[in-house]
């Protein structure tokens, strides 16, 4: 059965759900890699669970978790398994959407949070105004979990009769567009090293038509607030990535504490001492505990502070917003370096395909190369915001 209402608002109540996970992850945890995609039992018990309601409107059904309750979440999952995190971050997360929709609408698509929501935030589709909506026409790439998704979100480039309309400050005029899933085609596409279990396929539609009532405005990147609430002043340029740095901050506790269980018992040739027992060893495990440590406190730091501005009614400034990119860019690179550290002290042991330890190096490296998390995408337009200078290119 669903967690009921009483529970909702602890954080403490929905991390303890999220730790009765860890069984079932582990019974099923071998298979992740080769079906590429997460079995339907573990999916429908994060439904039961109702974790993919945690940020969806409480007049909906749901449960408006505070951001630093989410992360832990989000980060508990993760360690069990980065995919596991992932594939709850992005629908959970995607349910905000719901705030930015008429209620009839968003109760029509989000079912009282029984709705798993995948899609792609990159618009490489088009959107062309039709009576009552729009005909949409694209393929979307990296869409995480679709294959058990219910409804389906694609970025969309809009256009008139005239050619794409463009906004008063410049940029092309967005809109999300919702979709059910069987609506859309899905394509095989995700066959990768790291995060093989997201299976993030791409998907595509041609002349499929969207009611209006099923469509979102994008204002300069960000959503309409319609329900009103802290959560839903909360950008979502900044609370995305941050959910996403909990899944690599989670992947990197897996790591250590796979390098842990190795440690007890792996010896090198010749010495009777096991890794351990050794000083060098010791070291390097503290300095990586202090990464993903560093990387947890910056993060949290961070959101919290925005938390608490729009709890105080005050506006979320450039400034703000790229101070939060900046800590899920910053802690996300901290724990690749974990996990580096954990993964060299493994040796050979970290090889075995399958292990806990290989499967979280693989995992990092994926999780870093989003392009929200990607020192490459972000700290440039950050580097001109702390110039005080307009960014040329801002992703936050």
């Amino acid at each position: 059965m669903e967690r009921g209402t009483d529970q909702d608002e602890s954080g403490a109540a929905w991390l303890a759900a999220a730790r009765a996970m860890a069984p079932l992850v582990a019974e099923h945890r071998s298979n992740f890699d080769r079906d590429r995609n997460l079995p339907s039992v573990l999916i429908e018990a994060m439904r039961q669970a109702g974790f993919f309601r945690l940020w969806l409107p409480r007049a909906l059904g749901g449960v408006e978790l505070d951001p630093l309750g989410f992360l832990a979440v989000t980060e508990e999952l993760s360690r069990q398994d980065a995919a596991v995190g992932w594939c709850e971050a992005i629908p959970a997360g995607a349910a905000r959407l719901a705030g930015a929709m008429p209620e009839a609408a968003a109760r029509e698509i989000f079912d009282g949070g029984r709705c798993i929501l995948a899609g792609a935030l990159n618009p490489s589709g088009r959107a062309v105004a039709s009576p009552g909506g729009y005909r949409v026409t694209g393929r979307w790439t990296y869409a995480s979990g679709i294959a058990h998704a219910d409804w389906v979100f694609a970025n969309c480039v809009v256009e008139d009769a005239s050619g794409p309309r463009s906004m008063p400050e410049g940029g092309p005029e967005l809109r999300f567009c919702l979709m059910p899933r069987d609506q859309v085609e899905i394509l095989d596409v995700w066959h990768v090293g790291g995060m093989r279990a997201t299976g993030s396929n791409d998907f595509q539609v041609s002349e499929c038509f969207v009611p209006e009532k099923y469509t979102i405005p994008l204002l300069g990147g960000l959503l309409p607030a319609i329900v009103p609430g802290p959560l839903f002043a909360m950008p979502p340029p900044s609370v995305f990535p941050a959910g996403l740095t909990a899944v690599a901050l989670g992947c990197a506790r897996g790591a250590l504490e796979a390098l842990v269980e190795i440690a007890a018992t792996k010896k090198s040739p010749g010495s009777p001492m096991v890794l351990r027992d050794k000083a060098a060893a010791q070291i390097d495990i503290a300095r990586a505990e202090g990464l993903v440590r560093a990387g947890r406190a910056l993060l949290h730091s961070e959101i919290e502070s925005m938390w608490r501005n729009v709890q105080a009614g005050h506006q979320v400034t450039v400034r703000d917003r790229a101070l939060a990119r900046l800590a899920a860019v910053q802690a996300t690179r901290l724990a690749i370096q974990a996990v580096d550290i954990a993964y060299e002290l493994g040796g050979g042991a970290a090889l075995q395909e399958g292990g806990r330890l290989e499967r979280c190096f693989r995992d990092i490296h994926a999780i870093g190369q989003h392009i929200s998390l990607s020192a490459q995408s972000n700290l440039e337009p950050l580097g001109q915001v702390l110039f005080g200078l307009t960014p040329r290119m801002p992703r936050f």
